[in-house]
């Protein structure tokens, strides 16, 4: 009896949540049919996965970002600096030559996700992932003190910041435009021709304001996590 108690309740809760949620999940299936129908012609954008963290859900990115923008700012604040032992490893002169000739491929791949992202599976976080993996390799190859260096906290805090400032930007201009925040094609922006780089209105604008923030604020996370005294 005790084992099948918490199976009765368990049956009951999940029933309970699908009674409830089932209007949600309908509605939610229509909501997919209209994107798949008319993001292409509502945004000019093909990967309709941008089509909607940019465009139709351009807020909900936004706060996301945010959220990039809380942790790196907290962990900034929050963690004493420390010896951390993997920045003290010294690798050998082979490792320190691939890394360097990797380094250069990483920044292409890394912006051509940012620029691609509304024609090809990408976009601002998944290029800004591959930049702040620039600033890491550095790190944990070179040492903090060679990334820093490199790239600063000031410049990395800096470009977060203007990654932000950037989406917030083009979010008013919709709504100067006479139209909502963040809107698109709603704003009569030119969408362009649907499959060229030159397309999507403001999305590829987006993507790049979301690259930098992202690769910026993950780079100062890590930094952050295992400074040396």
């Amino acid at each position: 009896m005790k084992k099948i108690y918490p199976l009765i309740l368990i049956f009951t809760f999940a029933s309970l949540a699908i009674f409830l949620l089932l209007p949600e999940i309908s509605g939610s299936r229509t909501l997919s049919e209209y994107y798949i129908n008319s993001g292409v012609k509502d945004t000019g954008v093909i990967n309709l996965v941008t089509a909607i963290l940019f465009d139709y859900r351009g807020f909900d990115t936004l706060g996301e970002a945010t959220v990039i923008f809380g942790v790196a700012s907290a962990i900034t604040f929050l963690i004493p600096k420390r010896k951390a032992s993997m920045t003290s490893a010294r690798f050998s002169p082979i490792v320190n030559q691939i890394i360097k000739l990797v380094i250069p491929f990483l920044v292409i791949l890394g912006f051509y996700l940012i620029f691609y992202g509304h024609l090809s599976p990408g976009g601002g976080f998944t290029g800004g992932v591959v930049l702040a993996t620039i600033s890491i390799l550095f790190t944990i190859t070179f040492g903090i003190a060679y990334s820093q260096k490199m790239w600063s906290y000031k410049a990395k805090s800096l470009m977060e910041s203007f990654g932000g400032m950037t989406f917030i930007s083009i979010g008013l201009i919709g709504v100067v435009a006479g139209s909502n925040f963040l809107a698109n094609g709603q704003a009569m922006f030119a969408l362009g021709k649907s499959g060229d780089l030159l397309s999507g209105g403001t999305v590829p604008l987006l993507n790049l304001a979301t690259g930098i923030k992202v690769g910026a604020g993950l780079a100062i996370i890590f930094n952050s996590m295992i400074k040396e005294d």
